[in-house]
């Protein structure tokens, strides 16, 4: 039997929430295609892609035939049914760990948009993959403008702290564990938690890669000296073929 026609992944690939995806999807198995997605620019394709003409749209956004997944966890979820054999563990218990990944995640999303914010060489870095280096500087107010209305789109989301408990509740969750990983195996949760930690040492391969002022603005030292174990436990799972996936697999020639 021919296999039917790939899904498409559109996601922007600095982002945790498509690395989630993604990684749930490599895993699965899931044949897809993957598409960048530019905001302002993408988004009256997306849209019509998608046929929602009116409301927020936001990605990581899987396009099946005749379908539309919308965000991780249900990208995830689908891609658990396409595996058919539960890889990705009991949602019902994972649904827990997510909660506390999309708190982390808003808290570092917000944290990240401000800093750009009062970068302007983090300004011009996102705008590398549009523009020629001399027109970055007169055009920063398009990247500026575009961090101010993400700004707005996701600040109600903000708990402060929630990071800090993510990061002390995965320390627990490990302790806990026998196996290496949140439950017995390999699963959803950890690939959900194990995304968090880009929100204070950025180790996911991307295109085109963050800049220098950017990694920064992602970069949380303080918390990356403390959480040190945690760094070690994702780079167990970025190093085995079992658990990786391919924004973390090294690059071969």
């Amino acid at each position: 039997m021919k296999p039917g026609p790939a899904a498409l992944l559109v996601g922007e690939s600095f982002s945790p929430w498509t690395q989630k995806a993604r990684w749930a999807l490599e895993y699965c198995g899931l044949p897809f295609a993957y598409r960048e997605y530019t905001p302002t620019l993408s988004e009256p394709w997306l849209r019509w892609r998608m046929r929602q003409w009116s409301g927020a749209v936001s990605v990581p956004v899987l396009l099946p035939p005749a379908q539309v997944v919308r965000g991780s966890w249900s990208i995830a979820r689908h891609a658990d049914a396409h595996a058919g054999d539960g890889r990705l563990g009991d949602f019902a218990a994972i649904a827990a760990w997510n909660e506390l990944s999309e708190a982390a995640l808003a808290e570092i999303r917000t944290r990240v948009v401000r800093g750009v914010l009062a970068s302007p060489t983090a300004l011009d870095e996102a705008l590398a993959g549009l523009l020629p280096a001399p027109l970055r500087p007169p055009l920063r107010v398009v990247a500026r403008d575009a961090a101010r209305r993400l700004d707005r789109k996701y600040r109600h989301l903000l708990v402060p702290g929630a990071l800090r408990r993510a990061l002390e509740r995965l320390r627990d969750g490990l302790a806990r564990s026998s196996s290496g990983y949140l439950f017995e195996r390999f699963g959803y949760a950890d690939i959900a938690m194990a995304v968090v930690l880009e929100g204070i040492a950025p180790l996911a391969r991307i295109e085109p890669p963050l800049g220098p002022a950017s990694r920064q603005c992602w970069s949380d030292p303080h918390l990356a000296r403390e959480f040190g174990d945690l760094l070690d436990w994702r780079a167990s799972l970025a190093h085995s073929p079992a658990t990786s996936y391919s924004q973390l697999l090294p690059v071969t020639a």
